[in-house]
């Protein structure tokens, strides 16, 4: 059942999605807590892009890896950017809410976007020729 679920493009989505949040959320919030100023917290965050575009495109997608694919990935993980930097400045800045809460908020408000930028730059940049990883869905 639980590989019948994780077959789906969507549950994989989610499943890389959590934990690169994750990750970007100890990142946020370990920063924050070494006394990191917030904008240099959320640029460390970028560690997380190459790792994530390979298990996005090679699993969830199921396409080969292409640079100019990645290019596309990093173009959107840029404007995806955008929407944390202004949800962190916001929460974090101007409400001063601790970044234990304005991290994961900031996360909420960038997953439908992500999405969408993920989905654009996979299957854009990437090849038509399926994943050695993933099965083709019939």
């Amino acid at each position: 059942m639980l590989t019948a679920l994780f077959n789906r493009t969507s549950a994989r989505y989610l499943a890389v999605g959590a934990i690169c949040a994750a990750a970007n959320n100890v990142i946020m919030i370990a920063g924050d807590a070494a006394g990191m100023h917030y904008w240099a917290a959320v640029l460390l965050t970028f560690l997380v892009v190459p790792p994530s575009y390979m298990a996005h495109a090679l699993w969830v997608f199921g396409v080969r890896i292409s640079w100019a694919a990645f290019a596309h990935y990093v173009a959107g993980t840029i404007s995806s950017f955008g929407v944390m930097v202004l949800t962190i400045g916001l929460l974090r800045g101007v409400l001063s809410l601790p970044m234990v809460a304005a991290a994961p908020i900031a996360t909420v408000a960038m997953v439908l976007y992500n999405y969408l930028m993920t989905r654009w730059a996979v299957y854009r940049g990437g090849s038509s020729q399926t994943s050695p990883f993933v099965e083709p869905t019939v």
